[in-house]
């Protein structure tokens, strides 16, 4: 009868120490993606205005002839030789711009809406023009030396 109790301290032993050699419970592994963040400040710079640039509008001062309402806008013009002169078409219809003398290498423009051309006049003297489909329609630059 001795062994009953030699055998049951030693089982208790056993038990005891087996809940005493039990490691902690594990600790669940830590990935990239469950890392807390604490996010940054947001840093908030204006962004620069743009910069938009209006298409330049015609003027007389420029050497510019506007075509509107079947009209040369001047009719006529003084300019110094070397001086460029342009015509914008600002009817919805198209104009033929023909020279009288045939002192350029091509004697008529055909200007459709909102198209221009220009021209330079190198030589001083007298350019007669004319509209070839509105014949109505005429101006002269005179290009002084």
């Amino acid at each position: 009868m001795r062994s009953i109790p030699v055998l049951l301290t030693i089982a208790i032993l056993l038990i005891l120490s087996c809940g005493c050699s039990e490691s902690p419970p594990a600790q669940p592994a830590v990935s990239p993606t469950s890392v807390p963040v604490t996010p940054s400040p947001l840093i908030t710079t204006p962004l620069p205005t743009p910069v938009i640039t209006l298409p330049r509008t015609a003027s007389v001062s420029d050497n510019t002839i506007i075509i509107e309402k079947n009209t040369f806008n001047p009719a006529t013009m003084r300019v110094n030789a070397g001086s460029t002169v342009r015509w914008v078409n600002a009817d919805d219809h198209p104009h033929n711009i023909g020279f009288a003398n045939k002192a350029f290498s091509t004697s008529t423009y055909l200007l459709g809406a909102t198209q221009s051309f220009s021209q330079r006049f190198d030589y001083a003297g007298t350019y007669d023009y004319a509209c070839t489909i509105y014949p109505d329609m005429q101006g002269t630059i005179t290009v002084e030396a």
